[in-house]
């Protein structure tokens, strides 16, 4: 009989360092199939990514063609957002103005953003160096109070 590969059993903040590290060094998430493989058990990955994700740690993905893959690993998204965000060492997609910049602060990095103004569509672009931002002008607007972004974080 073969036997079988040894798999490290992980909590979910493990997985969630997982992700994370998956995210800085890939640019993206990693598939619910790539977690089984370090995991061992596609259910026990979908159970911890169901706790994250109820705890506010994480956002799965409800949409029928990706349903309980992950969706945001904020500040990191999945796919193309309207804030891009580079470093020396990588680019990443930010859900927001704010997840832009929680993003430098959480790589501890200088880097550039790449967005549009939300009132005129123009591209605009902010630079981080040493902790600060290069330019003051503009502002970054909320829809909802923070006491609601959880109602619906896609929108939000």
């Amino acid at each position: 009989m073969a036997e079988q590969p040894y798999h490290l059993l992980v909590e979910p903040l493990e997985l969630r360092i997982i992700v994370y590290r998956h995210f800085v060094e890939a640019g993206s998430a990693p598939s619910r199939h790539a977690l089984a493989q370090i995991v061992g058990d596609l259910d026990a990955v979908d159970e911890q990514l169901r706790e994250l994700h109820d705890r506010h740690m994480l956002v799965l993905d409800d949409r029928p063609h990706r349903r309980g893959e992950i969706r945001m690993a904020l500040p990191f998204a999945t796919e193309p957002t309207d804030f891009r965000v580079t470093t020396d060492s990588g680019a990443w997609w930010a859900n927001c103005a704010w997840d832009s910049l929680a993003m430098l602060a959480a790589l501890h990095s200088d880097g550039r953003i790449e967005s549009i103004w939300s009132d005129t569509r123009a591209p605009f672009h902010l630079t981080v160096t040493n902790g600060q931002l290069d330019s003051t002008d503009g502002y970054i607007s909320f829809a909802l109070p923070a006491s609601r972004w959880w109602d619906d974080i896609v929108f939000t």
